[in-house]
């Protein structure tokens, strides 16, 4: 698979993002593919969503709506209409995003849902996803590296999601599991911290890679991790795009 990188500034209106209508905005430095639409997409239930738009000259913006979860519902009923029969749709709660593969953590406010900014694709004038998924993070590699599903090799640094909470709440605790890396026996310890103090609305989530581990092989794992809550965006933040 051929991946190509599309460097993009960003800034954030400064205000804290609360339940008000927040924007996304930003310039594609090297922007040369005329009028382009930011869209997100259903695979079961085929409904797309437009996020924002890229004008002629590389600047966008993406909305992020005060009533997220209201309409995310309503997107969920028509997506249940529209899917197989048997198709269960449901939100997830804080307990379940922010926790440990296998387990867990010690949270307040659990129980509140949680929906998050889904991958978000560059239109072509012909409606072809032809520009490439966007990701926030402080370098290409790292973008590229969630683009393969963490199968590049990682790179220092962090990237960024965004999600909307319809309540306060707060996640705490530690991640630990024994991680093969394909070499035989040779694993390695995968940590990740989670200390997060959720607000209601949107809230910025920072994935920090602290550390990472090199395989006899050559293969570079995210070994350390830690998961943030952030009042506004770093200024060092790229927007990515990688196709």
């Amino acid at each position: 698979m051929k991946i190509k990188s599309i460097i993009i500034g960003a800034f954030l209106f400064q205000t804290q993002m609360v339940l008000a209508q927040q924007e996304l905005s930003g310039r594609i430095s090297n922007y040369s593919s005329g009028l382009s639409k930011i869209e997100s997409f259903d695979r079961f239930s085929a409904i797309s969503k437009q996020w924002g738009e890229v004008s002629e000259d590389g600047n966008f913006t993406i909305f992020l709506e005060g009533d997220f979860l209201v309409k995310a519902k309503e997107m969920a009923d028509e997506a249940r209409e529209n899917s197989p029969s048997g198709f269960v749709l449901s939100f997830p709660t804080v307990s379940e995003v922010f926790a440990c593969p296998f387990e867990e953590v010690p949270t307040e406010g659990g129980e509140i849902v949680v929906s998050g900014l889904p991958e978000l694709t560059l239109m072509d004038e012909m409606g072809n996803p032809s520009n490439g998924i966007l990701y926030a993070s402080s370098s290409a590699d790292i973008a590229k590296w969630l683009f393969s599903y963490r199968d590049e090799n990682a790179s220092l640094g962090y990237y960024l999601e965004f999600y909307f909470l319809e309540g306060p709440a707060k996640a705490k605790g530690d991640c630990k599991l024994d991680t093969y890396t394909g070499s035989g026996e040779e694993k390695y310890e995968d940590f990740t911290s989670i200390d997060l103090e959720l607000q209601p609305g949107w809230n910025i989530i920072r994935h920090g890679i602290d550390e990472v581990f090199t395989a006899s092989s050559g293969k570079v794992f995210a070994s350390k991790m830690s998961m943030t809550r952030l009042e506004t965006l770093p200024e060092d933040l790229l927007w990515i795009a990688v196709k």
